[in-house]
C-alpha cells in the first residue's frame, strides 16, 4: 500500500485557512513517545492533557468493565485513578478540556442519541448532562479560542455526518457543515482562526481511505488535507500548542503504530515510529506545553509524546 501523501490543498490554501500560531508555544512535531500508564483499565478511546501537560485525563473501561473517566500523572509508570464511572457515562469516546483546566467535556456515543457531558477535574465530582439538542451520537470534541464554544462531530437527525458548534453551557447545537465528503468523522481540533481539523477514518480521499479535512469557520467547504491515513478508531488529531503542525496517530503500511505530522503551511510530512502501539486512537496536545496525550485503544495504554 502507498504511504500517506499530501493531496488537494497544499501550501497557499492551507496557510489561508489558519495556523493557530503562537510565538511562545511549540510548533514543531513531537520527536519522542513513551508509555505513561497501562493496567487497571481497558479499551481507552480518547485522552486530553491538562494545560501544563502534567496530567492526562482519559476515557476507558474500569476493572469492572464500566465506562469511566481516569486521571493520571503524565510521567512514565504512573497509576491512574478513577474520576467518575458508570451512569450517565455509557460510551465516552471524545474528550476536551476547558481553557482553565477545571472542566472536562465528554462526547458520549452510547444509547440511541448519545450525549455531551461535563465533569469537574476535582476528585469526587459528578458527571452532568449538558442537555444538548440537535446532535446525535457525538464523537469528537474541540474547544474554540473564545473558551466558550464547543465544536463536535456527530450526526444530524437525518443521519448525515456533520460538524456542530454549541455553548459550553449546553442547549441547542448549530450545524457548521454536514454531508459529503464526511462519512464517519471523529477526531477534531479547532485552531485560532476557527478552522476545524477533522479526522474521518471511513472517508475516501485522492490517495485512499482515512482523511484529514480542514473546514473553514464559515463551513463553506470540507477541504481534503491528507488521505490514505491508517488511523485507529476513533481517529485523533491535534495541532501543536503553538499551531502550525497537525499531529495524528496512525499505522504504517506494515501495521505498526506511528505519529504522522503535517506542516500545514509547507505540506511537509514526518513520521514518528511507535511500534509498541497496537491501535493508536485519540490524541490531544496540552494547551500551554509541547506535550501530547496519546491513546492506544487495543493495547490498553496511554502514551506521552513530546
Amino acid at each position: 500500500m502507498a504511504k500517506p501523501v499530501l493531496v488537494a490543498l497544499t501550501v497557499a490554501p492551507l496557510a489561508a485557512v489558519g495556523c493557530d500560531s503562537s510565538e511562545d508555544l511549540p510548533t514543531k512535531p513531537p520527536t519522542s513517545i513513551a508509555q505513561v500508564a497501562k493496567g487497571g483499565f481497558s479499551s481507552p478511546t480518547d485522552a486530553v492533557a491538562s494545560p501544563d501537560g502534567s496530567k492526562f485525563f482519559f476515557a476507558a473501561r474500569d476493572e469492572m468493565l464500566e465506562p469511566a473517566i481516569f486521571v493520571t500523572a503524565s510521567d512514565a509508570g504512573s497509576t491512574p485513578e478513577v474520576l467518575a464511572a458508570s451512569t450517565p457515562l455509557d460510551m465516552p469516546i471524545g474528550l476536551v478540556m476547558s481553557c482553565d483546566g477545571s472542566t472536562l467535556y465528554i462526547a458520549d456515543m452510547g444509547s440511541e442519541l448519545g450525549a455531551v457531558l461535563s465533569l469537574s477535574t476535582t476528585a469526587g465530582s459528578a458527571v452532568s448532562d449538558l442537555g444538548v439538542t440537535g446532535v446525535f451520537r457525538p464523537g469528537g470534541l474541540a474547544m474554540a479560542k473564545d473558551c466558550k464554544t464547543l465544536y463536535m462531530t456527530g450526526r444530524t437527525e437525518a443521519g448525515e455526518p456533520a460538524l456542530f458548534s454549541m455553548s459550553v453551557d449546553g442547549g441547542a447545537a448549530t450545524v457548521v457543515y454536514k454531508g459529503e465528503p464526511l462519512v464517519s468523522p471523529t477526531g477534531l481540533h479547532i485552531d485560532n482562526d476557527g478552522v476545524s481539523w477533522v479526522m474521518d477514518h471511513r472517508a475516501h480521499g485522492a490517495a485512499g481511505e482515512g482523511v484529514l479535512f480542514a473546514i473553514p469557520a464559515d463551513g463553506s467547504a470540507a477541504n481534503e488535507v491528507v488521505s490514505n491515513l491508517r488511523m485507529g478508531t476513533p481517529g485523533g488529531v491535534s495541532l501543536t500548542a503553538g499551531g502550525g503542525t497537525a499531529v495524528m496517530p496512525t499505522r504504517d503500511a506494515d501495521g505498526n503504530g506511528q505519529l504522522t505530522s503535517v506542516d500545514i503551511k509547507s505540506g511537509e510530512m514526518t513520521q514518528l515510529a511507535a511500534p509498541s502501539m497496537i491501535d493508536p486512537a485519540g490524541l490531544r496536545t496540552a494547551r500551554k506545553a509541547g506535550v501530547f496525550a496519546v491513546v492506544d485503544s487495543e493495547g490498553g495504554a496511554i502514551y506521552r509524546a513530546e
